[in-house]
C-alpha cells in the first residue's frame, strides 16, 4: 500500500501493532483499541496526523516575496530641499549577492525614485517609466512635475495589479517654487502622501522610529544630510536582509549632492 503519490512511500506491517513507513518512521497503534482499528487505512490516518503535526514545528513560516533581495528605502524633506537614501545590499534571503546595487535613480535633476522590493521587478518598472517619462519630454517640451509623476507611477501599477510589480516606490521632487514633495505607495499604487518623511523596504518599521525620532521640520541641506543619514545605518543595523552602507542623494534648486554611506560590513 502506498501513502500516496509523492508522499512518504510505501507502508509494510511488521510485527503486531506496528506499522513501519518506507522512510523509517515506526508507528505504534493503540493495542487496546478493537481489532478492526488496526487496519493500514487505520495506520495511514495516524500517520498523516503525526506527521502534519510534526511538520508545523518544523517549517518557517513563508517569506514575503517583497522581502527575496531586502531593501531599506527612505525621503525626508528640509526647507525648500528633500534627501533620499538606501542600502546598497542585494540579497537572495540571507545570502549577499552584490553589495553596490543601485535602488534609487534619477528621473531629472529635481525627482528621484527610489524602489524597494523584489530587484528585477524594480529595474523593469524603471525602465518602463524612463519610457513614459521621455514620451512626456517630447510632448510637452518640460520636464514632469512631481506630482504628475507620482500619479503615473500609480497609474503604471493599477494597471498591472492583478500580477503586479513586487515594488513599493518612493518618490521625491521640487515642485512649484521649490516646494518638495514625498510620497510611497505600495504595489497596486495606492499613494501615501506626507510633509515629513516616507519609508519603505524591509527595514521599513526601524526606520519609522529612527526617523520619527531624529526628524525636525525646515532642516538645511548639510542637517538633513546628517539625520536621513543616521537613521538609515541605525535602522538597517537592526534588519538582516538590508545594509551593507548607504547611498543619499541630497537635492536643492541649485545643486544634487551624491554621497556613499559606510556602514557595517556584515
Amino acid at each position: 500500500m502506498n501513502v500516496g503519490p509523492g508522499r512518504q512511500g510505501p507502508v509494510h506491517k511488521t510485527r503486531p501493532g506496528y506499522f513501519c513507513f518506507g522512510n523509517g518512521i515506526l508507528l505504534k497503534l493503540d493495542l487496546e483499541s478493537p481489532p478492526s482499528q488496526h487496519s493500514p487505512k487505520t495506520a495511514l490516518r495516524f500517520a498523516y496526523s503525526s506527521l502534519s503535526s510534526r511538520s508545523k514545528f518544523q517549517q518557517s513560516p513563508p517569506m514575503s516575496i517583497f522581502e527575496y533581495n531586502g531593501s531599506a528605502v527612505v525621503a525626508m524633506v528640509g526647507k525648500n530641499c528633500f534627501a533620499i537614501a538606501s542600502d546598497r545590499r542585494l540579497g537572495v534571503q540571507l545570502q549577499t549577492i552584490a553589495t553596490d546595487f543601485q535602488k534609487i535613480y534619477r528621473v531629472h535633476d529635481k525627482l528621484f525614485i527610489g524602489l524597494s522590493g523584489l530587484a528585477t521587478d524594480a529595474q523593469t518598472l524603471y525602465q518602463r517609466l524612463v519610457f513614459r517619462h521621455k514620451l512626456y519630454e517630447l510632448r510637452e517640451e518640460r520636464n514632469m512635475k512631481p506630482e504628475t509623476f507620482a500619479s503615473l507611477v500609480s497609474a503604471l501599477l493599477y494597471e498591472k495589479r492583478f500580477g503586479p510589480y513586487f515594488c513599493q516606490p518612493v518618490i521625491a521632487g521640487l515642485g512649484d517654487e521649490n516646494k518638495p514633495f514625498i510620497c510611497t505607495m505600495d504595489s497596486i499604487g495606492a499613494k501615501e502622501l506626507a510633509k515629513d518623511f516616507v519609508v519603505s523596504g524591509t527595514a521599513s518599521e526601524s526606520l519609522y522610529g529612527a526617523c520619527e525620532a531624529m526628524f525636525k521640520p525646515d532642516m538645511e541641506p548639510e542637517e538633513l544630510f546628517e539625520t536621513i543619514s543616521q537613521a538609515l545605518l541605525s535602522s538597517v543595523d537592526r534588519d538582516c536582509l538590508s545594509g551593507w552602507g548607504g547611498h543619499v542623494y541630497v537635492v536643492t534648486p541649485t545643486e544634487v549632492t551624491e554621497r556613499i554611506l559606510k556602514g557595517r560590513m556584515d
